[in-house]
């Protein structure tokens, strides 16, 4: 280079730092310092690269450099550091790439210079070995931690496998218990159906023979006493019932499973059969529609709203009269509608016009409110629409399902 970055004699007191050349008399580093060759560079230079050829050692003598294979970062040299020095010895491939991270000044010395050094200072190579023996044992030191490493990871894994196969058991016993409490649930919704379908419709009909016997005027008081405590016994039973209803339906549309294929025809019939003492009790005849309506809907719910329209009739209806029933497919929607005589105190509200369906049956029935609202909750569950319309001495209600 033109114009010398550092002295000569610097550069013998940077060599005198570096342990490779410490034991050099002062003579031997100023010779050694005058055979080494500047390099200034600049930040992120790679001064070169794994699997370059190459026959110079480098001292860095100002900044720092990063030694690395790829994006693997390797070592971080700064100023005072060596790298490069197999290259002076042997012919092979440089091991690993070399790159500045900040502007650097490194003194180059190549193998023809070291070569000339060596005939008169033999001694350079007792630094050098001890610097190859040094780098030995930091390998070796290395290799004994990745061996522990190792081990320990190794140990580690087998854990990580035996958690593994404990999870995989666990697994096992946990879909043993699913089944079984999946079987325990299907039990339990089968009990549900005893006390929905096995009690509700029956209960119902025991409900209607004990207001017809609570309403005859010149009944024995003690008989009266008896039906009104049956009837209050009943009512109770019937919000419990209700409640389990509503839990049957939710954990059926939870469960995806809330949507069944039936006849609705069929279900009238079986209602109208379980009713028919009722219905004789107050001379009403019911003309009942055909079979083969099939329907995809929420059974339960069908057939609690199904089962309220009757009681409606039973309710409503005047006596000595026959009430028709049809089932009708529109487009996709089912319409059931049930047409009836109203009694006369029924026709005169209907007459006025004034009220909603639920506000007549409060009127007409005195619903608690309990039972009131679940009857109207049987309706939304199902997605029902209930109408009705009344034209001089004739009633008609109807419910509407998709």
């Amino acid at each position: 280079m033109d114009e010398m970055l550092i002295e000569t004699t610097k550069r013998a007191e940077l060599l005198s730092k570096i342990s490779v050349f410490s034991a050099l008399s002062t003579k031997a580093l100023t010779e050694l310092a005058s055979l080494l060759k500047e390099h200034k560079t600049r930040a992120q230079e790679l001064l070169f690269k794994k699997g370059d050829q190459g026959d110079n050692m480098y001292i860095l003598a100002e900044g720092e450099v990063r030694v690395h294979d790829g994006n693997h970062v390797i070592a971080r040299l700064k100023a005072g550091e060596v790298f490069g020095e197999y290259a002076l010895f042997d012919t092979e491939s440089r091991s690993a790439s070399v790159t500045t991270e900040s502007q650097c000044i490194v003194l180059v010395l190549d193998r023809l210079a070291l070569m000339t050094f060596l005939k008169d200072y033999p001694e350079l190579l007792m630094g050098m070995l001890q610097l190859q023996i040094k780098r030995m044992r930091d390998m070796n030191d290395l290799e004994e931690k990745l061996s522990k490493s190792y081990l320990k990871i190794s140990k580690q894994k087998q854990e990580i496998e035996s958690q593994h196969e404990a999870i995989k058991d666990q697994k096992a016993q946990l879909e043993i218990q699913n089944e079984s409490l999946e079987e325990l649930n299907n039990q339990k919704k089968q009990l549900l159906s005893v006390i929905i379908h096995g009690l509700k419709n029956p209960m119902t009909s025991v409900k209607s023979m004990a207001e017809m016997i609570d309403s005859y005027n010149d009944l024995n008081p003690e008989v009266r006493e008896y039906a009104s405590i049956l009837l209050h016994a009943i009512g109770r039973m019937d919000l419990v019932i209700n409640d389990l209803i509503r839990t049957n339906q939710a954990n059926e549309f939870q469960e995806g499973k809330s949507v069944q294929r039936f006849d609705w025809s069929a279900l009238i019939q079986s209602l109208v059969n379980e009713k028919a003492m009722a219905f004789e009790e107050r001379n009403l005849k019911l003309n009942l529609p055909s079979s083969g309506q099939m329907l995809n809907n929420n059974q339960t719910s069908v057939q609690l709203i199904t089962e309220q329209l009757l009681n409606w009739v039973l309710i409503l209806a005047d006596q000595d009269q026959t009430v028709d029933l049809s089932v009708s497919k529109l487009e996709s929607k089912f319409v059931l509608q049930i047409s009836f005589v109203p009694k006369q105190d029924v026709e005169v509200l209907l007459s006025n016009n004034a009220f909603s369906w639920w506000q007549l049956l409060v009127l007409v029935e005195g619903e608690q409110f309990e039972k009131f609202n679940f009857s109207k909750r049987l309706f939304d569950d199902a997605n029902a629409k209930l109408t009705y319309t009344f034209q001089p001495k004739r009633l008609t209600i109807g419910i509407t399902l998709n």
